[in-house]
Order: structure tokens, then C-alpha cells, then sequence
């Protein structure tokens, strides 16, 4: 009975310390959403299994805009600087791969979720099967930023880079050994005021 008591008549200055707690703590969380996201790494090798679905159209979906094609070599640029920087021969620009990448961004977008694979989608390996990659390596970084401008993009790129080990597979994607091509797509997602970056590699 006491135990009921007590817990129905806190004090007003304990209610309120309560209420300005959950504010402070509401406003953080929602902060931290204006800051560069990345995902988890996805690698796959010499998988042989032919695609079981056809080639994916790009007919029917909106091509890339100036700005999202100078924002992706931008990237690309950061890529190959930051493999110079290490010691590392350049990758090379493959459209297959950024095709692969651009489907994926289409695909998260339309399910506003950050993911390697979602639900119908067929997987990294089958997807650039499908662009007509016989590839011996692939390997793919996701990520999104509320920053829609080159700036966002490439603030991705370097929190990629700061990765330290063992959390490090976007760092290892990009410094690949074994990689050596790569397709960046970008895609400004206005309806969730996003910017979805795929970063597909491959050998072949």
C-alpha cells in the first residue's frame, strides 16, 4: 500500500527534472541524424551461380542529373586519391558497376532503409551479374547522408577512411587488393531529403 502511495505522489520538481530529461535525450537522438551514416560491408568471391532473374531495365528509371554524376566522380576521385595516398594503383570507372550501384539506390530509397540487400532484391553478386560482369571479386559500401550536396558525399568517403580496425570493411573495400574496378552511384532522394551513395567493386 505505502509502495503506491509513494509512486503516485512524486513531487512536482521530480515530474519536472523528469520531463526536461526526456527532452534533452529526444533532441540528441534526433540530432545525431545530421551527421554522415554508413552501413555495413558486404564482400563476396569466385561465386559461380548464374542469376536466376533477367537483366534489370534502366528504361523506366530516372537517369542520373548533372549534379549526381559530378558528385560520383567526385567520390570516385576520393577513392583513387585516397589509394595513392596508401601506395595503391587506381581503380578503374566501370558503368556496369555504377549501373548495379544506381539500381540499389533506386531500391533503398523506395524503402527509405539502408541495406546491402531488401526484400526482392536480388543479391550484390547476382546484381552485377546481371550488368554482365563475370566477376571473380565483389564487394560494395552503402551509406546515406542528410547532407544532399558534394559536401555529404564525400564526408562519407572520409568517415569510411577513419575506420579503424577490426570495424574497418568500408576502408578495405576501398584499399582493395583484389578489386580492381569500381561504379559509384548517387542518388538525391528529395521525397526523404536524402543522399543514398552505392559504391560497387569488382574483378573480373
Amino acid at each position: 500500500m505505502s509502495q503506491n502511495r509513494s509512486s503516485s505522489c512524486l513531487p512536482r520538481a521530480a515530474l519536472i527534472l523528469f520531463f526536461l530529461l526526456a527532452i534533452i535525450l529526444s533532441a540528441a537522438f534526433l540530432s545525431t541524424r545530421k551527421y554522415p551514416v554508413v552501413a555495413t560491408t558486404s564482400a563476396s568471391t569466385s561465386v559461380t551461380t548464374s542469376p536466376s532473374t533477367p537483366a534489370i531495365s534502366l528504361a523506366s528509371t530516372p537517369p542520373a542529373t548533372t549534379d549526381t554524376t559530378s558528385i560520383a566522380q567526385a567520390v570516385f576521385n576520393a577513392i583513387n586519391q585516397s589509394r595513392a595516398d596508401a601506395g595503391l594503383s587506381a581503380l578503374k570507372w566501370n558503368d556496369a558497376l555504377a549501373r548495379s550501384a544506381h539500381q540499389h539506390n533506386l531500391t533503398m530509397a523506395a524503402a527509405n532503409q539502408l541495406s546491402h540487400q531488401l526484400p526482392g532484391e536480388p543479391d550484390l553478386g547476382t546484381r552485377e551479374k546481371q550488368q554482365g560482369l563475370n566477376w571473380t571479386f565483389a564487394a560494395e559500401n552503402i551509406g546515406y547522408s542528410t547532407d544532399m550536396t558534394q559536401q555529404g558525399a564525400l564526408s562519407l568517403h572520409k568517415a569510411m577512411m577513419a575506420e579503424q580496425p577490426p570495424n574497418d570493411g568500408h576502408r578495405q573495400n576501398i584499399l582493395t587488393t583484389q578489386g580492381t574496378e569500381v561504379g559509384v552511384d548517387i542518388l538525391l532522394d528529395n521525397q526523404h531529403n536524402v543522399l543514398w551513395l552505392t559504391e560497387d567493386f569488382a574483378a573480373e
